[in-house]
């Protein structure tokens, strides 16, 4: 091989499986948690029993236009109906529910099933009409 062919030629690193994963899983990472260390929040889940649906959260739940009334949140995520419920009529800490609710601050979180996710989102575009009336929710998004 000539002096001219080696200059072309890659040179390559051996490197561990595991620290290559571990490259692509920072690679994909929001910019905003790149460099951060991990969080424990295991320590700050509450692993208590399941929760169950309030008689308030049913009682706010049959007052919502039919085509508002989250079917599968109740049944899959009574915890969270129960927070939307006992949040409602608190317009800015709802929207702030709402937004952590659909907003994966932490990195690499699965999020809620799509027909929850419609659901949320149909609430939170719900409240917000009821708050904002001569707005839609999408106002506030900056477009580029």
């Amino acid at each position: 091989m000539s002096a001219s062919d080696k200059s072309d030629a890659f040179e390559f690193e051996k490197v561990d499986v595991a620290d290559a994963r571990q490259v692509l899983e920072d690679s994909v990472k929001p910019a905003a948690l790149r460099g951060r260390p991990a969080a424990n929040w295991d320590a700050k889940r509450n692993a208590g029993a399941a929760e169950s649906m309030r008689t308030g959260t049913i009682q706010w739940i049959l007052k919502l236009p039919a085509h508002v009334q989250p079917r599968f949140l109740q049944v899959k995520y009574p915890r969270v109906a129960n927070r939307m419920a006992a949040l409602w009529d608190d317009k800015e800490a709802c929207e702030r529910y709402f937004e952590d609710l659909l907003t994966d601050k932490r990195g690499g979180r699965k999020g809620f099933p799509l027909n929850v996710a419609q659901e949320i989102a149909t609430l939170r575009d719900f409240h917000f009409r009821l708050h904002h009336k001569d707005r839609v929710a999408w106002d506030h998004v900056e477009w580029s």
